[in-house]
């Protein structure tokens, strides 16, 4: 698993310190966000660009990112495959349970703890999870890993229990492309929680 920073923080001692100082590399790349969200390549965006850049990294500064992992190209090309299937699968069902007849859906919320002990790998998680029709992450939890998710279709544990699969498998697929072989041999040996979110 990778390694935490100490904590300066001692009314959440879970999570790591928040950076303080410039952070170049950030105001950066929001200085690239600001300039194409305008469609604008002047001298002019670019400058406005790196001024929010920098008032929103002094304004909300976010604990350090790091990576221990290795970039795997095959496995995040298969990554977006399962990706695109996932989506394409999940809108036909989606459009299958809005059209049937009969009562109305059964939505619910169950709680998936994660087995990735980091803040990427819960972000990336997190998106599969809500990119997929069907499914919508509704809150994360940094301090223990959890996740709570809305299910659309939630009328049987059946149907709960393969809402709780498809976010493991998610898990699986973001250790495949990006772990280390450290972190996945930890998740090989993690039990998975099968426990019922109410």
């Amino acid at each position: 698993m990778s390694e935490r920073e100490p904590n300066t923080d001692p009314a959440n001692p879970a999570l790591p310190p928040r950076r303080s100082g410039l952070q170049w590399r950030t105001i950066l790349a929001l200085a690239i966000v600001w300039m194409v969200l305008w469609g604008d390549l002047s001298i002019f965006a670019a400058l406005m660009g790196l001024l929010v850049g920098l008032i929103i990294t002094l304004a909300f500064p976010m604990p350090p990112v790091r990576f221990a992992g290795r970039f795997r190209p095959f496995r995040v090309a298969w990554l977006l495959v399962r990706l695109l299937g996932s989506l394409t699968v999940a809108s036909i069902d989606v459009i299958r349970a809005i059209l049937r007849p009969g009562p109305p859906l059964h939505s619910g919320i169950i709680r998936v703890p994660l087995r990735v002990d980091d803040d990427l790998y819960e972000a990336l998680v997190s998106e599969l999870a809500s990119l997929v029709p069907g499914s919508l992450v509704i809150e994360a939890r940094r301090s223990n890993r959890t996740l709570y998710l809305h299910v659309l279709e939630a009328t049987s544990a059946d149907d709960l229990a393969q809402a709780r699969l498809q976010v493991r498998r998610a898990e699986d697929a973001v250790l495949a492309a990006f772990g280390s072989r450290e972190e996945q041999a930890a998740i090989r040996q993690s039990p998975g929680d099968e426990e019922e979110a109410p």
